[in-house]
């Protein structure tokens, strides 16, 4: 097995490994490299049972632990697997800033969530259509179905009261004519935006739910925010009008 999920297999204080050895019936050793060994990227774990059922179901055990992050037999009975379809450019938005959303997410829902691998690369141009990626999460019934509800919301309005409480989202009706004034010379007036009052700035595009532009922080900033945008739209439609007056007569 890769040597870094070594630790999950042994688990708090060698919690999982003696639960596995509980569950399974089946004596497990662990033969790591030294933490100074950089070089080795490889551990194995020797199985030692009377029965072959007891191996077969350690080995299943240990693959769902380096691979998902857990293995069901060592869950309730209440426990279940499902999944949810998402575009590759949400995977980053479901596991947030330092794994700040997924966290929140598995915790507070006590779920566990798997993050496929993707060979989908953002600013790239796509030729032909995306596949979508399956997004893991385990649980109780009530857990999963909050979480598949939390990760909707994270791709529709890239937050959920779950993972980010006490934020709002508004959409803002702007005619596209207006989006260069939005976003500025390189980016630099929704970086103004975003930095003065600490909101984030959505853009819609071609996977957007909304042709609108999408607002999201704390209430009063959002408000700010918006105001803002609005008279960035009143400026430069008065400087096209005044432009317009200036050629005509």
């Amino acid at each position: 097995v890769d040597a870094k999920k070594i630790g999950i297999i042994i688990g708090p204080k060698g919690a999982t490994l003696k639960g596995l050895e509980e569950a399974t019936g089946c004596k497990l050793d662990v033969n790591a490299p030294s933490k100074d060994d950089s070089r080795a990227t490889m551990a194995s774990v020797t199985l030692t049972a009377d029965k072959k059922e007891a191996l077969v179901a350690a080995k299943k055990a240990i693959r769902e632990l380096v691979s998902k992050g857990y293995a069901t037999i060592l869950q309730s009975e209440n426990f279940g697997e499902n999944y949810i379809s998402v575009h590759p450019r949400y995977l980053n938005e479901i596991v947030g800033p330092s794994g700040q959303t997924i966290k929140a997410l598995q915790t507070t829902l006590d779920v566990k969530i798997t993050i496929p691998p993707t060979d989908w690369k953002p600013n790239t141009v796509q030729v032909g259509q995306v596949k979508m990626a399956k997004v893991g999460v385990a649980g109780s019934k009530e857990g999963i179905a909050q979480c598949k509800q939390a990760i909707q919301a994270l791709m529709q309005y890239h937050h959920s009261e779950i993972s980010h409480p006490g934020m709002i989202h508004q959409e803002v009706h702007v005619p596209s004519e207006f989006f260069h004034c939005i976003i500025g010379t390189r980016g630099s007036e929704i970086k103004h935006i975003k930095g003065n009052f600490k909101v984030q700035v959505y853009m819609p595009n071609e996977d957007s739910h909304t042709d609108n532009v999408l607002v999201v922080g704390k209430s009063n900033n959002v408000e700010k925010a918006i105001a803002y945008i609005q008279t960035l739209m009143d400026r430069d439609a008065l400087q096209r009008e005044t432009k317009y007056n200036d050629e005509f007569y």
